[in-house]
């Protein structure tokens, strides 16, 4: 008797996104939201049929409920996922899905509109910033955090300021892992110049953007005023890309009290092309080194 060829996988293979819960969510709610496509259904009658609350089955393809084990099964078996091996698949990320967060322990300092940015970021293939006003969160010294931190709006307890800082050094910590993503990072000229927290903290944070623009994958480039002026940027913006299909592009733009967190095509095309242009009129990687370096000479 021939064996029977294995059943395809549902997922083409994740690698690190397996360890990100957030990410999982949403390539798991996609996935549902494909096999309900080619079994012909509408969310509405898939929360009939299985006795799911209103909206439910859009939340969970949205990522934004997580799925609970029984509800997979019942929504695979629905859709007509029988193969053992796919549901032993299926069933393994989303016990992988429902794993905390690492970032969920700092719940007491994470603002709401921040944490898109933070929960997805380490599943990025790249991350593209451009920062007007200081240095990225990533290429911060814990000094220099400390000090953007406490020039913010209102007057926060020194344990909450502590908290803030170890959250950003956490997040830059996913930098040093060996399937890290690549760091590319735009800075207005006026960074330079703006000594934030003093000459010391400013001094030491310089020498370290330039030894970790020594890092293969950190890329920083400084642009003139001129250049910023005429691309006419005026607000930070962090451009997430995924080298999963499953995940779509984000961009995150920053307000003065929130942000927005878009993957709406024409946003997400919009922000890159900026990023684009800015890059393309930017210092050079090597240029940008020797202003820092000259910057530094006058500290």
């Amino acid at each position: 008797m021939v064996a029977a060829e294995p059943s395809p996988s549902l997922f083409r293979p994740l690698g690190a996104v397996e360890n990100n819960p957030t990410a999982l969510r949403l390539i798991l709610g996609g996935k549902l939201r494909e096999l309900r496509v080619s079994a012909g259904l509408d969310p509405a009658d898939v929360d009939t049929r299985l006795g799911f609350s209103r909206s439910k089955t859009s939340r969970i393809e949205l990522g934004r409920h997580g799925c609970k084990p029984a509800d997979a099964m019942a929504l695979l078996d629905l859709y007509g996922v029988q193969a053992p091996e796919q549901i032993a698949e299926f069933m393994r990320l989303v016990s992988q899905s429902r794993q905390s967060d690492w970032w969920r322990s700092f719940g007491d300092v994470l603002s709401d509109f921040f944490e898109p940015l933070v929960a997805l970021e380490g599943a990025a293939a790249t991350i593209r910033t451009y920062e007007p006003f200081y240095v990225p969160g990533l290429l911060q010294t814990p000094a220099y955090t400390d000090a953007v931190v406490r020039s913010g709006p209102g007057q926060l307890l020194m344990h909450d300021v502590q908290r803030r800082v170890e959250l950003r050094q956490e997040r830059q910590r996913q930098l040093d892992q060996p399937d890290a993503p690549r760091l590319w990072a735009v800075i207005d000229e006026s960074v330079l110049m703006r000594s934030v927290g003093g000459t010391q903290v400013m001094r030491e944070q310089l020498l370290h953007l330039v030894a970790m623009m020594q890092r293969p994958r950190v890329t920083l480039q400084v642009a003139p005023l001129e250049v910023t002026a005429s691309v006419g940027v005026g607000t930070g913006v962090t451009y997430l890309r995924f080298a999963l299909g499953d995940l779509k592009d984000v961009v995150y733009i920053e307000h003065l009290t929130g942000s927005t967190f878009s993957q709406k095509p024409q946003a997400v095309e919009q922000y890159r092309d900026m990023l684009d242009r800015l890059g393309a009129c930017a210092l050079t990687p090597k240029q940008s080194v020797e202003l820092i370096e000259q910057r530094l000479k006058t500290l």
